[in-house]
C-alpha cells in the first residue's frame, strides 16, 4: 500500500489534469461551434454556385472539355494536399490520415516518384517529410482564415495551370456523424463530373459577353468554393475529435481521482486504526506496571 501522502500527491496532480482537460474541452466546444456556423455558409453558397457551373459546363461539354485548361489533365506529377493538425490530442484524427496514405501508396509503389504532397498542418508535415517527396519543402498552419485558405488554393490553381503539377488531389477527414470520421481522397483539378454531386437543373442562361469569359471567372470561384468547404470539414472534424478526447480523457481521470480516494481513505483508517491499537496496548503495559 501507498504512503497516504503520496496518494494525497497523486490526487492534486489528477485534479490539475482533470481542469485541464475539461478547458480543453470548453474551448473545443466554442470553435466547434463557430466552425460549424461558417461550414453551413459555405455549403449554401457552393451549392448555389455549383448549380450555376453545372449549367454553364454541361451545355457544351464536349466543347468545353477539349477547349478548357481547368478540365486538362497534362502531365505526370500529382499534387496530395493533405489537411491535418498543427497539434496532439485530438484522438485518432491525424492517425487515419496516415493509415489511410500508407495504405493508399502501398499499392501503388509505381505512384512515389510521381507523386508530391504538402501539408496543412505541423503534424502532416512531420510524418509526410521522412517518408515521401514534398512540394517546396514546406508546410503551412491549419490555423488559417477563409481568405488565407483561398489564397493558398489560388497558388495551387496557378501551378496546375501553369503545367508544373498535372492534378491535384485532397486528403481530408469528412465527419459523418458525431463519432465517426472517414478519410476522402477527392479529385481537384482537373474537373470532371465526379466533381459534382448534384445534377444540372436544366435553365438556360443568357450570357454576356460570352460562355468562355464567364467560365474563366466562375471557374476559379468554384474552386474556391470547394476548398473552403473541404477545409472547414477538416477542422470541424478536427475540433470533435478534440472535445471527444478531452471528454473521455476526463472521464478516465474522474475514475482514477475515485479509486485514489479509496486508497486514501483506506491507509488513513489503517493508519488511524493502528494508531488506536498502539495508545491502548501503550495504556495496557501502563496499567500492568501500576
Amino acid at each position: 500500500m501507498s504512503n497516504p501522502k503520496e496518494i494525497k500527491r497523486r490526487i492534486l496532480s489528477i485534479e490539475s489534469v482533470i481542469k485541464t482537460t475539461e478547458a480543453m474541452k470548453m474551448v473545443s466546444i466554442v470553435k466547434l461551434r463557430k466552425i460549424k456556423d461558417q461550414l453551413t455558409q459555405a455549403k449554401v453558397y457552393l451549392d448555389y454556385i455549383e448549380t450555376v457551373f453545372l449549367d454553364l459546363v454541361f451545355t457544351e461539354y464536349e466543347n468545353i472539355l477539349n477547349n478548357n485548361q481547368y478540365f486538362a489533365e497534362k502531365g505526370k506529377i500529382k499534387l496530395f494536399i493533405v489537411f491535418t493538425s498543427d497539434r496532439g490530442l485530438c484522438g485518432s484524427f491525424n492517425s487515419l490520415i496516415f493509415e489511410k496514405i500508407n495504405h493508399f501508396f502501398q499499392k501503388k509503389e509505381y505512384l512515389h516518384n510521381e507523386c508530391v504532397f504538402f501539408a496543412i498542418g505541423k503534424k502532416g508535415f512531420d510524418f509526410l517529410c521522412n517518408k515521401y517527396n514534398m512540394y517546396n519543402k514546406s508546410w503551412i498552419s491549419n490555423n488559417l482564415s477563409n481568405q488565407k485558405i483561398q489564397y493558398l488554393g489560388s497558388e495551387f490553381i496557378l501551378d496546375f495551370l501553369r503545367k508544373k503539377i498535372s492534378s491535384i488531389y485532397l486528403i481530408y477527414n469528412h465527419l459523418k456523424k458525431s463519432l465517426f470520421q472517414e478519410v476522402i481522397i477527392e479529385k481537384f483539378l482537373p474537373i470532371t463530373d465526379k466533381n459534382f454531386k448534384r445534377k444540372r437543373s436544366e435553365i438556360l442562361y443568357i450570357l454576356e459577353p460570352s460562355q468562355k469569359k464567364i467560365l474563366n471567372i466562375l471557374i476559379p470561384k468554384f474552386l474556391d468554393a470547394k476548398l473552403l468547404k473541404i477545409f472547414l470539414e477538416s477542422t470541424m472534424s478536427e475540433h470533435t475529435s478534440r472535445m471527444i478526447s478531452m471528454h473521455k480523457a476526463t472521464e478516465n481521470a474522474y475514475n482514477i481521482k475515485q479509486d485514489l480516494m479509496l486508497n486514501y481513505n483506506k491507509e488513513r483508517q489503517t493508519t488511524i486504526t493502528k494508531e488506536i491499537l498502539e495508545i491502548i496496548s501503550g495504556l495496557e503495559s501502563l496499567s500492568k506496571k501500576k
